[in-house]
């Protein structure tokens, strides 16, 4: 499996990279410039050093997407618009998208447990709005922190949370698969995306205040193993 990870030099896109690299997937991590993507690319073979399973790479963006099976956002909020509009057009018919954009208002000079209002309802649902409908696209990813991710040594022990189309879902379950001690549970149609979303500006205020890492995570109690 080919995973494109849209904004994958830092944060949430580097941890992500470094995941599904050591779990065997080949990965491509994408920047608006090459040369930084391909920087991030030796930093995570360099982490993983001979934990690194499968196959790392980088390359600008609207590249990166071209052949990929899946392809994850993870740029922040004011770039996300501008970054769907470059890539539109060379995703392919049988790609899946996970949004994992969080509009927190941090991003624009506020406080990061604060959310920004986004016209259509929520990141993704701005991400559906560019994309159009025939992308099959899903949300998730919000609370599980970078740090958490860039700890390799240590098993992730939480639950992903994930809406969207319902065959996107399935794809995305598939990735939290490749998470050690993750669990993936589906919270429905795009429209629950605001809520998710939001959990991440929850979860840094818990961060701060128990002084916590590499962070805290979720569990939904009552689910079937």
């Amino acid at each position: 499996m080919r995973i494109a990870i849209v904004g994958g030099t830092g944060g949430l896109g580097y941890g992500l990279a470094v995941r599904l690299a050591a779990a065997g997937e080949d990965v491509v991590i994408g920047s608006r410039s090459a040369e930084r993507a391909q920087s991030a690319a030796a930093r995570v073979k360099a982490a993983l050093g001979a934990r690194l399973k499968g196959s790392v790479a980088g390359g600008a963006n609207a590249e990166i997407v071209k052949d990929a099976n899946i392809v994850m956002v993870t740029v922040p909020f004011p770039g996300q618009a501008d970054t769907y509009k470059a890539i539109k057009s060379s995703l392919g018919p049988n790609t899946t998208v996970i949004d994992c954009t969080v509009p927190l208002a941090s991003e624009v000079g506020g406080r990061p447990t604060r959310m920004l209002g986004v016209w259509e309802g929520s990141a993704a649902q701005q991400a559906r709005s560019i994309v159009g409908r025939d992308v099959s696209l899903a949300s998730g990813f919000h609370t599980i922190m970078a740090a958490t991710l860039e700890a390799i040594e240590l098993s992730c022990d939480q639950d992903i949370l994930i809406c969207g189309d319902p065959e996107a879902r399935k794809v995305a379950a598939e990735v939290v698969g490749f998470l050690p001690g993750a669990r993936c549970v589906d919270c429905g149609g795009l429209e629950t995306a605001r809520i998710l979303e939001s959990l991440t500006a929850l979860l840094i205020g818990i961060n701060g205040r128990y002084k916590l890492h590499p962070g805290a995570g979720l569990r939904v109690t009552g689910l079937p193993l």
